[in-house]
This record gives structure tokens, C-alpha cells and sequence, in this order.
């Protein structure tokens, strides 16, 4: 019976994996699994019918893309082994393979570029048992399949993300998208891009001489490669916001090599700026004419001088090649208080403020708060706006809208870089990118997720106008400290500023934890340049505020609990000055016996008068003496908390006494 069987023959170890059950044969003499035996050959079949990986494992996943761009990722797995590199070859059986360095189990489409032909990909791993095996290659296939728009229709029908699109007739896209492997536009064609529409494309955007390419504003092109394989020039529209004459606004360039000053031409010289961190002061550019946008900086640009004096959208042209891939810029570095950089959005798309902050990179580099410019000229109101992943808060000025997580296409920014990092920058990458069609500055979009917030927008206002506000939320995530990407330094100053405040430092926006508690509160800062009558009052709210829950404003000055959700705006006179304990958040009254002291009463001087606020006590008279005690001035019958006196002579220190309606007496010293 021996004698019938095979010639054994030497084999190395082998491994099969059959749907998750792995079988180990040792076939080093055995001869049941030489090549010559049935069930040796049963294996085989097995394995070409069932796809069986070896200690080399399988390249995923095949796919199909456009000539002349990148693949997707790459990726080993079921390996057993190291990974010593990688081979590509335009033939399946590797006859003359090409070594990629690459030791990770990640091949990246940036690592194996732009391909024009069907390219098979495996792995080399060097394994315990085996010694050198390969993997399961994994086939990228590439396609030159084509449609032609030729003035009236597409020649093989609408192209898509498997097809190049090629334009050679004018075209205007009218409401609808363009989505191509790649986009070329040749034989002196006009293409307009309009305004909502995008244009979505994995590679390349090529203009040849004599064609143009022009996107109006909110319209959006999306690419996919991480390089700029882009060719010619584009111009790219984008709309300010309402401006005067005089008025400034943050740019950032979304093409390569736009001069600033071919930006806006008819702005004085004089008036383009970047931003110095280390002075936290804007640095006048010397050379506009012969300066370029620096990808995904911002400059500080005022409106043309011929622009008019009444609020109206500016429309800027950018020209040159789209920018597209990653940018990189470094945040320059200063004490407290100075690590503020003004940078940009660098595509002519926009980008999801959240995806931004969110990066890998950005987050362990930044605080997560976005500061955009909004002021009109001659306002008293604060510059800047505030964005963080909780929320937004204006400063009042007129076309100011909540851009929901979404900074538009050519818009300018500051970020404030973390402390205590020998090296810092942000990048900006194409997966940020995102489409919309907005028609303002700010934009306003669908949320990115699904987030528990529970928010309360708080105005200050004076009776001349002037404007601050201060935002708190409750939110997942949040604590009562502070949190990167929730809460939101203020850095505005204004005739008058309300922020919040964590410890003693003021907030625009802050993030409060979940679940709520009703006894939480909330200490807030209010400041003002001038001593008046000023009011606090709810802007709107959203969450459990819009449902039932009851803001309190207590004023620990007049002793006093507003309902602000109820009774609307807290009307309150102030002196000049910061006051950070007068003002609460409450969400249970906690009504208290009013207290009539001097603490009370806040007088201040306005025009020749003295006006004298006695906070939620009613006044019944007063009277004003000099410092030796002789009376000079009475009032009778006030019946009010606000009155105003005359008060003698300029340079005198006058001593005023106020009677309540109850009969409280205080008495407060000023000076004429």
C-alpha cells in the first residue's frame, strides 16, 4: 500500500482562512498535501472558489475612478506579520512590480497619486512561519469615459462623480449641479456658475486659454484631491455683507496669486491691513499693489471709495486658480491676551466651522472659538462676533445673521491660539469643505448633529443705541469651567458690554452642564463708558427656555429679582465703570424683603443735573445740601425711583438725602 503512494514533497507552512475558521495545514513532508494529492487539490479549489487569505491578508477595496486623479485609502487587513512594503504593477500577476515604501497598513491615495491607467496594489509581509508572503491585491481601475456639453445638451447624458465632464460650448448652470470625475472647459467657452449651484468634482478643474469660468456668489466648487491639480484661471464672486463707506471687512482669497489691490481697486492704498498678534493691533500692508493674498490669511480690507454711504452689499472678485488641498499656516505666539490670529477660509467653497475647530490638529492648536469682524463704521457697538460649537452672539449691527457652523467663502477670521506650545498652526483640509448657497455673509445652515442645547441670548442696550450681547447654554459636553469649542472669551469693548463670566473672566459664550438645575446662577459682568439708564433683556431663547423655564435677573445693587421671561426688559441706571457682582442669572426667584441702603441708590451727573435712580424703591423726596449742612435744593412728591436734581454750584461737594415712600432714609455723597 506505501509503495502506491506519491513521492512526498517538501512544503512550507500554510495558512487558509475559510470564512473566519482558519486552517493550519504543516505540509513540510506530509504527502496527503502535495500538489499530486486529491485532497490537496480540493484545497485549492476551495480556495479559488472561496476567496481564502493567506498570512499576507487582502488589499480593500476595489474601485473605480477617474483618469488622472488619486484613489481612496488603501487598507491590509487579516495579515499576520509585518508589513516591509508595498508593490503596485500594471499586471495582476506583479511580473515587474514597483516597490512603494510604505510600512503601514494604510496606503494612502496621496502616496500612490494621480493614475492614467488600471494599477493593481498588494502588500509585502515578512511572517514568522512563512517568511516573505503576499497579499490579496486589491485592483484600481480607471475610466476616461467623457460627456460633452455642446450649447444645448450633454452627448452621453449628465456627468457624474465615474465621468469627465468636458464643456465646449457656453453654459450656465441655472439651478442645477455639475458632479464629474474631473471638469475641463475648452474652445473659448463661457461658463457661468450660478448663484445656490454647485460644481463637484474628484479632480481636476482645467480652463484652456481663451474659455472663463466665473462662479457668482454663493455658488460653490467642491473638489476631492488633496493636491491642486487645477489649471487656469476662475473668477469667484462673493457679496459682503450691507457696508458704508468707510466700513472694513475680513477677506480671505480663494484662488492663488489675487493681488490685493486688483482685489478692490478703488480702496485707498492705505487702508489694507493684516493683523499683529504681538501688538494686537492691525499693521497697514506697504505694498498692496504688489502684494498677494497669502493662502488662508485674512486681511482687513475697507470698502472702495466710491462705495455708497447707506448700508450696501459690496461684491468682491476674486481671480486666479481655485485653491484646493491642504493649507497650513502658523499662529504666532505672545502673553495672555495676545495670541490672537487673523486667518481665512482658503476655498472657493465654504467651510463647516465645527469640522474646523474639530480637526485633530486644530483642537490641540486653538481655543475652538471663531471671533468674525462685523462693525459699521461710527457705531459704538463692539467689532466682533462670536462663534463657538455652542452658539453665536452678534453685536448688533445690521446684516449680521447666525452663520449656524458655516464660514463662507472668503471670509476672514481670528482664532486664539493655546499657551504653552513650542510650535503651532491650523490647517485647513477638503473635507471641510461644504456647499451652500446662503445669501448673506454669515450663513445660516442645518446643524452638523444632534446636540442637547438649552440656550438664552441676553441683550444690553442703552437709550442711544448702543448694544451688547452675551449668550448661555446648557449643552452635552459642558462644564462649569472652561470647555474648548463650547465656551467664548469676549474680547469686545463697547460703550457698554454684558458677558458672563467664568471665575473673573468675561465670556461671550458660555457652555453650562446637563442635566439643568434650577439652582444654578449665572454671575454676569456689565461695563459702560457713561453713567445712564440702561435695560437687560431676553433676545430669544430655545430648548427648555422656550418651554416653561423662567429667567431671573437679580440685581444685587437694588436688591431686586426680575422676571425677565414675564415682566420683559430690566430697565437700571449705572455709573460709569465694570461691575462684576452686581448682575445674576436666576431660575427660581428667590424673591427677598427690599432693603432701602445707599448701596441702593446710584446718582450720576448728565448734562447740568444730577439724576438720582433708587433702584426698586420709591422715592418721596429729597434733598440736597452743602458739605456745612445748609439746605439748597428739595424735591417733594417724587413718587418714583427716578428723578433728577440741580444740585448748586460747579466744584462742590454736595451731600443728597433721600426719603423712600416708606420712610427709609439715605444720605450719599457726590461731587459737582
Amino acid at each position: 500500500m506505501k509503495a502506491n503512494l506519491p513521492t512526498p514533497r517538501k512544503h512550507v507552512l500554510c495558512s487558509l482562512l475559510i470564512f473566519g475558521l482558519s486552517i493550519v495545514s504543516y505540509c513540510k513532508t506530509n504527502p496527503l498535501y502535495n500538489n499530486e494529492n486529491p485532497f490537496n487539490r480540493n484545497l485549492v479549489s476551495v480556495h479559488s472558489n472561496f476567496l481564502i487569505t493567506g498570512e499576507g491578508g487582502l488589499v480593500t477595496a476595489n474601485q473605480t475612478i477617474c483618469a488622472g486623479t488619486r484613489p481612496a485609502n488603501l487598507v491590509l487587513t487579516g495579515y499576520a506579520g509585518d508589513i516591509l512594503n508595498w508593490e503596485s504593477s500594471e499586471d495582476s500577476s506583479f511580473t515587474s512590480p514597483s516597490t512603494i515604501d510604505n510600512t503601514l497598513a494604510t496606503l494612502t491615495g496621496a502616496r500612490v497619486g494621480q493614475l492614467s491607467t488600471t494599477i493593481y496594489f498588494r502588500a509585502v509581509v515578512q511572517t514568522a512561519n512563512s517568511g516573505i508572503v503576499y497579499s490579496e491585491y486589491a485592483t484600481v481601475t480607471t475610466t476616461i469615459t467623457s460627456t460633452t456639453w455642446n450649447g444645448t445638451s450633454w452627448s452621453a447624458g449628465e456627468p457624474t462623480q465615474a465621468v469627465s465632464a468636458i464643456i465646449q460650448s457656453n453654459f450656465t448652470s441655472q439651478g442645477t449641479n455639475i458632479s464629474a470625475c474631473k471638469l475641463t472647459v475648452v474652445n473659448n467657452a463661457t461658463v457661468i456658475i450660478s448663484s445656490g449651484d454647485t460644481v463637484n468634482i474628484k479632480g481636476s478643474l482645467e480652463v484652456s486659454e481663451g474659455s472663463s469660468v466665473s462662479f457668482e456668489s454663493n455658488a460653490s466648487l467642491l473638489q476631492s484631491e488633496d493636491s491642486n491639480p487645477n489649471i487656469g484661471d476662475i473668477l469667484i464672486h462673493r457679496n459682503s455683507s450691507p457696508l458704508k463707506r468707510l466700513d472694513y471687512t475680513l477677506w480671505s482669497s480663494p484662488v492663488a496669486n489675487q493681488i490685493l489691490t486688483d482685489f478692490s481697486p478703488n480702496t485707498v492704498t492705505t487702508r489694507f491691513y493684516t493683523y499683529n498678534t504681538a501688538s494686537n493691533l492691525y499693521d497697514v500692508v506697504t505694498a498692496p499693489s504688489a502684494t498677494n493674498f497669502n493662502s488662508a490669511k485674512g486681511y482687513l480690507i475697507r470698502t472702495p471709495n466710491n462705495h455708497p454711504t447707506t448700508p450696501t452689499a459690496w461684491t468682491g472678485a476674486f481671480r486666479g486658480v481655485p485653491n484646493n488641498g491642504d493649507y497650513s499656516v502658523s499662529l504666532d505666539d505672545n502673553v495672555l491676551g495676545q495670541r490672537y490670529n487673523l486667518v481665512g477660509n482658503p476655498y472657493p467653497s465654504p467651510i463647516d466651522a465645527l469640522a474646523f475647530v474639530s480637526n485633530n490638529n486644530n483642537s490641540l492648536n486653538i481655543t475652538g472659538v471663531l471671533y468674525f469682524w462685523r462693525k459699521t463704521n461710527g457705531s459704538l457697538n463692539s467689532s466682533y462676533c462670536v462663534w463657538t460649537e455652542l452658539g453665536f452672539t452678534s453685536n448688533g449691527e445690521d446684516g449680521v445673521t447666525n452663520p449656524n457652523g458655516v464660514i463662507q467663502t472668503g471670509q476672514g477670521f481670528f482664532v486664539e491660539r493655546l499657551e504653552n506650545l513650542s510650535e503651532s498652526f491650523v490647517i485647513f483640509t477638503n473635507d471641510m469643505r461644504a456647499s451652500n448657497s446662503a445669501n448673506q455673509f454669515f450663513k445660516t445652515a442645518a446643524t452638523n448633529a444632534i446636540v442637547e442645547k438649552h440656550r438664552i441670548w441676553l441683550n444690553a442696550t442703552s437709550a442711544t443705541g448702543s448694544f451688547s450681547q452675551t449668550m448661555v447654554g446648557y449643552m452635552n459636553g459642558a462644564t462649569v469651567g472652561v470647555d474648548s469649542k463650547i465656551d467664548g472669551k469676549n474680547i469686545n469693548q463697547g460703550d457698554i458690554v454684558l458677558t458672563s463670566l467664568i471665575e473673573a473672566t468675561p465670556y461671550a459664550v458660555q457652555g453650562r452642564p446637563l442635566p439643568f438645575d434650577n439652582a444654578d446662577v449665572v454671575p454676569l459682568s456689565f461695563s459702560a463708558t457713561t453713567a445712564g439708564n440702561y435695560s437687560i433683556a431676553i433676545d430669544h431663547v430655545d430648548g427648555l427656555f422656550s418651554s416653561g423655564q423662567t429667567v431671573y435677573l437679580r440685581d444685587t445693587l437694588a436688591n431686586t429679582v426680575h422676571n425677565l421671561t414675564m415682566a420683559g426688559a430690566y430697565t437700571f441706571a449705572s455709573n460709569a465703570g465694570t461691575f462684576t457682582s452686581r448682575f445674576e442669572i436666576l431660575y427660581q426667584s428667590l424673591l427677598a424683603t427690599p432693603i432701602f441702603t445707599a448701596n441702593n441708590v446710584v446718582i450720576y451727573s448728565q448734562s447740568n443735573e444730577f439724576v438720582v435712580n433708587s433702584g426698586n424703591a420709591i422715592m418721596a423726596s429729597i434733598k440736597v445740601f452743602d458739605i456745612r449742612g445748609r439746605l439748597i435744593e428739595e424735591k417733594k412728591a417724587i413718587n418714583s425711583n427716578q428723578t433728577t436734581i440741580n444740585g448748586g454750584l460747579a466744584n462742590q461737594v454736595l451731600l443728597v438725602q433721600i426719603t423712600s415712600e416708606d420712610g427709609a432714609m439715605v444720605t450719599k455723597k457726590v461731587i459737582r
